[in-house]
C-alpha cells in the first residue's frame, strides 16, 4: 500500500512539474489589455481597465488560445476601454466586458462559452465587483 501510495504522490508531482514548464502566451492591445493563457489549460486571463478601472477577466473551460485568438479578445478588449462611457456606473461596465468577451468567443474565436464561464472584476471605491 505505501508504494502504491508514493507512486501516486510522485506521479501527481510529475504532472504538475510538466504542466508547470507549458509557457504561458500573452498578448496585450495598444489600449493596455493583456491576455494570456493560464498554466491551467483551461483558463484565459485578461488584465487591463475601462474608463479608470482595473479589471480582471477569467474565462474558464476553453483551453489554450492561439496567438490570434488572444490578439483578438486584447484588441476588443481595449476598443471597449476607450469606447466606454459609463465612466461612473462600475456594474455597467462590468456588463459591458462581458458581453464582449462573450461575443468575442461565439462570433470571431467560435468556442461556445456561457456567461457562466466568464468572470469579471474591478475594483471600484475600495470594493471589488465581480460579476
Amino acid at each position: 500500500m505505501m508504494t502504491r501510495s508514493m507512486t501516486l504522490l510522485l506521479s501527481v508531482f510529475a504532472g504538475a512539474g510538466v504542466a508547470a514548464a507549458a509557457p504561458a502566451s500573452s498578448h496585450g492591445g495598444p489600449g493596455g489589455f493583456a491576455c494570456q493563457n493560464k498554466l491551467d489549460i483551461q483558463v484565459v486571463s485578461c488584465v487591463g481597465s475601462v474608463a479608470v478601472l482595473p479589471v480582471t477577466v477569467n474565462i474558464a473551460n476553453v483551453g489554450v488560445l492561439d496567438d490570434a485568438d488572444l490578439n483578438v479578445l486584447s484588441n476588443d478588449l481595449d476598443n471597449l476601454s476607450i469606447k466606454d462611457i459609463n465612466i461612473l456606473d462600475g456594474n455597467k461596465i462590468l456588463d459591458d466586458v462581458k458581453l464582449t468577451v462573450l461575443q468575442d468567443f461565439l462570433d470571431k474565436i467560435g468556442i461556445g462559452v456561457t456567461k457562466n464561464d466568464i468572470d469579471v472584476c474591478a475594483t471600484v471605491l475600495g470594493t471589488l465587483l465581480c460579476k
